[in-house]
């Protein structure tokens, strides 16, 4: 049986909803959808006016609408010009921006009243659109909603003006507006007969914010970019042509870099400039790119550009933008190549970047005095891996030049230690920009102490001389005294000076003295003073002669045996079972000390209470030895000190700006 039923389809507010009131979640967002229409209607002046967020009224002078006209192409949801043939404008031939016909909607994100005036053709007339009736309307049985005739507006002699009323509630400002307003479009300017002002200023390239911030810029092809022409001086070219499927498009725009991540902050407009925007007929189509090519470590912090794709939106091709015109659809093969190919330019410009930032970095660093010297005197090798480290540290964003300077410092000797062991591959692991990395590459390099070490050698050289030239005057023993008991590394290069508690130093202190007490004259003669010290986890009793005295194995013994019993006492009353070492330091050997096997028996006998002997000339002799030989050893840390110094003591203006 025939079945003469009618098949229909009804469009929900629902969807009506989606499709525009519900879509758009900014007002720079909406705001380019109108000044999109205008350039869609050969305008050539579009005004935005602002009333501190209570009314946003867009004016432009372009072709107008008829009441026909806004019936059939304005108030038709969905009306697709170029699918009837309205590819390009009628008076200045621009292609078309609108295709999907929804754009108008995205007003109502904004506002709950929209009041359009237009004039053409001598006809004025304008309507006015309100949420609350639309959705009342759609709410019955019938899918039509009529908007309110309102009176023609007498001023506007042509073009069309959009009045925004009760706007919804939203932090507003102008400011950020003009920025977000800019950086949606590449056509704003006199270069294409298109002005658009905000609040009477008109809205130029600069207000992008982000020209004036790019230290290298990468072009793709060499026309079309004015806004560069004289204010970088470092710009470099891209290949323009995209290859799909065996044919070639061709794109524009560019890609930049800036000095710190920090300067693709926004914090006036929200906006993250850290990104990639694509292009389309001159307005964005995709705000970013960049995130979806998951590029690894700290340079793509450093990133934004433009790319001028008109090839996708060509008008014998499917629409490749999503529903809201804010993003393209990923996997159309348009696009897909375009992303390859860019992938590939962000890698070139990565490594080219690299390039630059480490020549930056050591025009800089040679600036400040003795680097210079040290990177002259660096085989032709090594200074290409000693730039990558200076634009390593020059990338990071510090604070102050003392913080850079002493980082040029520690890299250099990294570089030096790197390079002693053939390592140098080892910078291509420092991520630009990542302190953390970099300060663990220099915690890790031991040889870094060799010259902190020279400073101490040279240091205690001097003192060996001084206190051997003190020895030979013989007289002031005092003098002697106290410089072998404030360095004690004469007796042992591996002591320093390290205060016990305390409690341990008075307890020593006392024991030693009753212990003196109950020495005869003659061994109270021969003393010129006793001291404590400790040493790591070692307790030392230094028990200094006079260079003249004269003294034997056993009674030597004999006090030194007494002190060991006194310190033990006090360290096991204090719950320490750390050893106590005594030296001696003697000006003439002992009285049995004249025969080989007389120094082997001492040697015994002392070395079973942790005793030993030294002599002055010994202690003089064998010191300047040890030191000595480390610093004719290490000619080259020498050479190197003396520049650390030099650096370090550099006048900070060297540096420049951080």
């Amino acid at each position: 049986m025939a079945d003469d039923r009618t098949y229909t389809m009804q469009v929900n507010l629902n969807v009506l909803k989606h499709l525009g009131i519900s879509l758009y979640s900014n007002i720079p967002t909406v705001l380019a959808e109108a000044v999109a229409n205008a350039w869609d209607a050969d305008a050539e002046h579009v005004r935005i006016r602002t009333d501190s967020g209570r009314t946003i009224i867009i004016e432009d002078d372009g072709d107008g609408m008829t009441v026909g006209d806004a019936n059939e192409k304005y108030l038709c949801v969905g009306y697709a010009r170029r699918e009837r043939g309205e590819t390009r404008t009628g008076r200045h031939g621009r292609p078309v921006m609108g295709r999907k016909g929804i754009g108008k909607l995205s007003l109502f994100s904004i506002a709950s009243t929209v009041t359009v005036h237009s004039v053409k053709g001598g006809e004025s007339h304008g309507f006015e659109m309100r949420v609350k009736d639309i959705e009342s309307a759609l709410h019955g049985e019938t899918s039509t909603y009529h908007p309110a005739k309102v009176e023609a507006a007498g001023d506007l002699k042509a073009g069309t003006r959009i009045t925004l009323t009760d706007i919804k509630p939203r932090t507003f400002y102008p400011k950020s507006l003009r920025k977000r307003l800019a950086r949606r479009f590449s056509v704003i300017g006199n270069g294409h007969k298109f002005e658009v002002t905000l609040d009477g200023t008109a809205i130029t390239a600069e207000d992008r914010d982000y020209h004036k911030k790019l230290q290298y810029v990468w072009l793709f092809g060499g026309n079309g970019h004015s806004e560069f022409s004289g204010a970088m001086s470092r710009t470099f070219r891209l290949d323009p042509e995209v290859r799909i499927d065996g044919t070639t498009a061709r794109i524009g725009g560019w890609i930049g870099t800036v000095e710190k991540p920090g300067q693709l902050k926004d914090g006036a407009s929200g906006d993250n400039l850290n990104r990639i925007a694509i292009m389309v007929r001159g307005k964005m189509a995709q705000e970013d790119m960049l995130g979806s090519f998951e590029e690894g470590g700290a340079y793509s912090k450093y990133v934004v550009g433009e790319v001028w794709a008109d090839f996708l939106d060509s008008d014998d091709m499917p629409d490749i933008a999503t529903t809201g015109r804010q993003l393209i659809v990923e996997d159309d093969p348009r696009y897909e190549a375009l992303r390859e190919k860019i992938r590939r330019d962000v890698r070139t410009v990565r490594s080219r970047w690299s390039e630059l930032r480490n020549e930056e970095g050591a025009k800089v660093a040679l600036e400040i005095p003795g680097i210079r010297e040290w990177f002259d005197g660096l085989s032709p090798g090594h200074r290409n891996p000693a730039k990558k480290i200076f634009g390593r540290i020059n990338a990071l964003a510090l604070d102050g030049d003392d913080v850079k300077r002493q980082l040029f410092v520690s890299g250099i000797l990294a570089f030096e230690n790197l390079k002693f062991k053939d390592m140098l591959d080892r910078l291509d692991d420092i991520d630009v920009g990542n302190l953390d990395v970099l300060a663990d590459l220099f915690s890790q390099i031991d040889d870094l102490e060799a010259d902190a070490y020279y400073q101490i050698t040279k240091n205690r050289l001097g003192v060996i001389r001084k206190f051997g030239d003190l020895r030979d005057q013989n007289a002031k023993e005092k003098i002697i005294q106290k410089h072998l008991f404030d360095h004690l590394w004469l007796l042992d290069p591996s002591w320093e000076r390290a205060p016990a508690s305390e409690a341990t130093e008075s307890g020593m202190k006392k024991a030693l003295d009753g212990v003196i007490e109950g020495l005869t004259d003659e061994e109270r003669r021969a003393r010129l003073d006793i001291q404590y010290r400790t040493a790591g986890s070692k307790h030392v009793i230094i028990e200094l002669k006079r260079p003249e005295a004269r003294t034997n194995i056993t009674g030597l013994f004999s006090q030194l045996n007494k002190y060991k019993d006194a310190a033990t006492k006090v360290l096991r009353g204090l719950g320490s079972e750390e050893p106590v070492e005594i030296v001696c330091v003697l000006g003439r050997p002992p009285k049995d000390w004249e025969t080989l096997e007389g120094r082997r028996v001492a040697n015994d006998v002392l070395g079973a209470i942790w005793a030993r002997i030294v002599f002055y000339d010994q202690l003089i002799e064998g010191a300047q030895k040890a030191y000595g030989a480390y610093v004719e050893k290490n000619r080259e840390i020498t050479k190197l000190a003396t520049l650390i110094g030099r650096i370090s003591e550099a006048d900070r203006s060297a540096i420049g700006p951080s």
